[in-house]
């Protein structure tokens, strides 16, 4: 019984078998995925508010410490102002006259009040020697003495730098001020105190920077120094609600050994916030961000409303119209097992029309570019085949010169008739490893030492045959000889720069240089000659093969064609030339060595 109904599901169609499933597992996959989704979805939202609170805090942790810095380097240019220094310095000897002091403290107020100019949320204070009475002018310059009674002095002790929190401050400003302390050095003993500078800044613009670090309306960010007297909150209010007003939690003081601090969860009160708590470079503070866990998943419960309306509302839907798709799904699915079975049978024009982006529609994509792929790559490889016979028949023809052969041997028979033992030996022995190389064993490929040894040979024999009319010059990187490149480009190239560049020069003379480097995993191999050149009609027709080369049997364009059959079409030849001048041609082929060299144009067909 159980095998009968086994087959009989087996043998039901496609369409049959989409709606039992569909009938069946339905509710199952719709709950599945309802929770998968709130699941993911939820904790993807607190990721982002997480990822959006800590940035928030850390771009105003990091706004916070430049401005901290910046104020710092304010109070650098006064302590390190020599004339300021001088102007108030304690002489031993005699009092500066009364007119000199009342010049000085002109010249004192000015300066600072400069100073304070460039921004308006500071205020500074200069407190010089006692003794300088008539300097005194209550506002910018006040008494060493008033400074070292009070204790916003006294708490700073040997730091160089210290911000005393407002509490400390004279009447009027502990509610609104924190300030900036440091010691005034003698300009000739750094370890003497010349003075004391102390900068008022107000402190808005510190609430402002933690405001920017507060994520929602619940949070709350605030400045603590080591003592555990907070220097600046966001809203205090808010703060007093979180129930951190008065004396600070042993969790949410200052911790001198604390590390930099992520958002982390954890407890208040028996509620469950998220803190992150990081130092304050420059300053003996640690801002400190409280979130409360509610604020933070307060959008996720209403997502879970959503999910669960919008998934009962897709049941629905689905249901009402899962016949319809699943028959439009099986008819396309048919279509495209047409297609591929008269594929099989050997038409491979067969193309599926298609108007949708649906996984059918991509598989209908899919379907059309492999066969329109299919089809280029028989055309290509069909193609190939013409150019790649085409390309062999004419580097075979290529390989023996019979006018280069003649007048070498011409030249021997001179030789031999002057009697030239010694140039008729180098010129065969220059002969034979020249046509060797040429042959290489029937391979289509060479090193590019080897061709260059092959150019070599070449010149050697032009050498003989023209004492004194040639020299050359090679300069190619050695990284580069190990590459592979199809056999006898250069010679052509070397041969087309003497025939119809050098020897048309009226005293038959000159230079060939062959100067070869890398350019970003490409080998760049220049054949440079001090010809006669080529004017810019000549220059535009010598890669397509109108210009006859009768120097040179193989030809420009044959020489390309093999470098770009081989390499493809980002390699092969380019020219640039001048008239009177001489001729650059630069081959480019991929840099490689023997381990990994690229196949042969036999091997790229296959």
């Amino acid at each position: 019984m159980k095998t009968d109904l086994k087959q009989k599901f087996k043998n039901l169609s496609l369409k049959k078998k989409l709606l039992l499933f569909y009938s069946v597992l339905f509710l199952l996959p719709l709950l599945l995925i309802s929770i998968i989704i709130y699941t993911e979805v939820s904790q993807s939202m607190l990721e982002k508010i997480q990822f959006s609170a800590t940035q928030g805090y850390e771009q105003s942790k990091s706004y916070l410490e430049y401005k901290i810095l910046e104020l710092i380097q304010r109070t650098d240019v006064v302590v390190t102002n020599s004339s300021l220094k001088e102007k108030i310095r304690e002489e031993k000897a005699s009092l500066p006259d009364s007119h000199e002091q009342l010049v000085r403290k002109e010249f004192i107020r000015g300066y600072l009040q400069s100073v304070e100019s460039s921004t308006q949320s500071i205020r500074i204070r200069l407190f010089i020697t006692d003794r300088y009475g008539l300097m005194m002018d209550g506002e910018h310059i006040l008494p060493l003495s008033s400074a070292d009674n009070a204790l916003w002095y006294q708490k700073k002790g040997t730091q160089k730098v210290y911000f005393a929190p407002g509490i400390y401050l004279e009447e009027g400003h502990q509610e609104g001020y924190v300030a900036l302390v440091r010691d005034i050095p003698e300009e000739d003993n750094y370890r003497r105190r010349n003075s004391v500078l102390r900068m008022d800044i107000g402190i808005e613009e510190l609430v402002e920077i933690l405001k920017n670090a507060t994520p929602t309306e619940n949070a709350a960010t605030y400045l603590v120094n080591r003592e555990n007297i907070i220097i600046a909150v966001s809203d205090s209010s808010t703060l007093e609600a979180l129930g951190l007003s008065g004396e600070l939690p042993e969790e949410f003081r200052y911790s001198r050994y604390a590390a930099e601090s992520e958002l982390e969860e954890t407890k208040l009160d028996q509620r469950v916030i998220y803190c992150m708590r990081n130092k304050i470079r420059n300053t003996d503070w640690e801002m400190i961000t409280v979130i409360p866990k509610t604020d933070m998943i307060k959008g996720i419960a209403r997502l879970q409303y959503m999910v669960a309306g919008l998934m009962l509302l897709f049941g629905l839907l689905t249901i009402a119209g899962g016949t319809f798709i699943i028959s439009w799904i099986v008819r396309r699915i048919s279509r495209l097992n047409d297609s591929f079975n008269q594929v099989k049978a050997g038409d491979t024009k067969v193309y599926l029309p298609n108007d949708t982006r649906d996984e059918i529609g991509v598989l209908y994509d899919n379907y059309n570019d492999m066969m329109a792929h299919t089809n280029q790559l028989m055309d290509e490889k069909y193609r190939m085949g013409i150019h790649l016979k085409s390309a062999e028949l004419k580097a075979l023809q290529s390989q023996i010169n019979p006018h280069f052969l003649y007048n070498t041997l011409e030249m021997v028979n001179w030789l031999a008739f002057g009697g030239r033992m010694e140039d008729i030996h180098t010129a065969m022995i220059s002969l034979s490893k020249y046509y060797r190389l040429i042959l290489n064993k029937g391979q289509d490929t060479l090193t590019l030492s080897e061709e260059l040894q092959h150019v070599g040979y070449y010149i050697k024999i032009q050498d003989i045959r023209f004492p004194g009319k040639l020299t050359f010059v090679e300069e190619v990187d050695r990284e580069l000889l190990p590459s592979i490149v199809p056999k006898i480009i250069l010679q052509p190239l070397v041969e087309n720069a003497i025939q119809h560049g050098i020897w048309e020069k009226p005293e038959k003379r000159g230079t060939i240089r062959i100067w070869g480097y890398e350019e970003s995993g490409i080998a760049c191999i220049k054949v440079i000659d001090d010809g006669i050149g080529m004017d810019a009609n000549t220059l535009s027709h010598v890669m397509d093969g109108k210009i006859a080369s009768s120097g040179s049997s193989y030809g420009v364009k044959n020489v390309h064609a093999r470098l770009q059959l081989m390499f493809g079409e980002a390699y092969g030849l380019s020219y640039e030339s001048r008239e009177g001048e001489g001729t650059c041609v630069t081959v480019r082929f991929p840099k490689t060595d023997k381990s990994g060299r690229p196949g042969t144009a036999a091997q790229r067909e296959e």
